[in-house]
């Protein structure tokens, strides 16, 4: 019996069109997947999972096949997530309410950009998007979802924009996952710092890396998780390999061995700041 993932990323561009604070620098070639190349991916990995996540670096909805993408998915009988900036949900929310493979679409309110009417333009059209699909706003906050003052003022307009309640508003405030609206959440997450080999950590704890997820990044290079946005952990390439060949490999097993024993056999894994805050 072939091992079964909750989750699949699958990075179909690793272009983006901002340039957020936030986010960590890519130190890849800049590309994007060719739509022969991604319905390899879902052929080889389609058996692995249910649910496939189009995100690891990049803005998914930049790809210039997206339509095309999705299709291969609605054909293959996948469930897609898709992680956004929100910039171009207007611009592609036809597509979007085309296709019925796509299960939710996460947006990122903190991205950094200049875009006119930015949040009324993402909240009218998730407005029609949450008719098809899950929508799940996602907040950056603090220490113990602590919200700052940027995260307060989205909260105030998401309020205005949705009608909502003080108790409702409470609820975003002191509690995650909070349904605003038809098939529409808020959800919190921490800041946390990317993992860098640099960051002199020495992290040993549990991960859902190879457990329960992996990442396949723009060229093919098969990763133990989605944080690994610079395929230093290379455990195989998918266009040469089949999935069982690389989960099979001694660096495979070995990372999986140490994250069930709460310890790190990678290097990177011992110094990431997001398994040191939410999976200890």
């Amino acid at each position: 019996m072939k091992k079964r993932f909750k989750k699949i990323y699958i990075e179909i561009t690793n272009k983006c069109n901002l340039n957020c604070s936030f986010c960590s620098e890519i130190k890849r070639q800049k590309k994007e997947m060719t739509v022969n190349d991604f319905e390899i991916i879902v052929s080889k990995i389609k058996d692995y999972t249910d649910y496939i996540y189009l995100h690891i670096k990049g803005e998914p909805l930049l790809h210039s096949k997206f339509d095309e993408i999705l299709s291969i998915c609605d054909n293959i009988g996948i469930k897609v997530n898709i992680t956004t900036n929100g910039t171009l949900l207007k611009e592609r929310k036809a597509v979007l309410l085309n296709h019925k493979s796509i299960r939710q679409i996460n947006i990122s309110l903190h991205s950094e950009n200049n875009k006119k009417n930015y949040f009324e333009e993402v909240f009218d059209t998730c407005k029609e998007l949450s008719t098809n699909m899950f929508i799940n706003y996602r907040l950056w906050t603090l220490k113990d979802n602590e919200l700052d003052k940027e995260s307060t003022v989205i909260v105030d307009k998401i309020k205005s924009n949705y009608n909502l309640s003080t108790e409702i508003v409470d609820k975003i405030i002191n509690e995650n996952n909070i349904k605003i609206f038809n098939n529409t959440f808020v959800n919190k997450n921490n800041l946390f710092v990317w993992p860098d080999e640099s960051l002199g950590l020495d992290i040993n704890a549990k991960c859902y890396g190879l457990i329960d997820q992996l990442g396949i990044l723009v060229d093919g290079t098969v990763v133990p998780c989605c944080l690994d946005s610079n395929g230093i952990i290379n455990l195989g390439n998918i266009f040469i390999e089949d999935l069982d060949e690389i989960l099979n490999t001694s660096l495979a097993k070995d990372i999986i061995k140490g994250f069930k024993e709460n310890r790190s056999s990678c290097k990177l894994c011992k110094n990431c700041n997001f398994r040191e805050r939410f999976i200890k």
